[in-house]
């Protein structure tokens, strides 16, 4: 497994990642793309210590430890349905809440 060390700070919260995604992938894709990261997180992760990820430029998926947030003061509520969608690229993130 490979590790991936993520400066937060260095990164820019936003809205359009979301959208791109859509985009991209086409609506249904991207909403596919996000239950499986939710998915991964029921399977995989631990609610209070890991938040599933998507890299939009290649839809892949990851877990990342919630520690790599709240040290950066970003706001984390811990919710079922909580992904984070990054774009290397364009150094920016968002933190997306998934409705049922």
């Amino acid at each position: 497994m490979k590790t991936l060390q993520i400066e937060f700070s260095k990164y820019k919260l936003n809205n359009f990642l979301w959208p791109e995604l859509i985009e991209d992938y086409g609506f249904d894709k991207a909403r596919k793309i996000v239950s499986q990261a939710i998915d991964l997180q029921k399977m995989n992760g631990t609610k209070k210590s890991t938040m599933p990820i998507i890299f939009s430029g290649t839809g892949g998926l990851a877990l990342i430890p919630i520690q790599m947030l709240e040290k950066e003061n970003f706001e984390i509520s811990y919710k079922d349905n909580q992904v984070l969608i990054f774009n290397l690229k364009r150094k920016s993130f968002q933190i997306l809440n998934e409705a049922n």
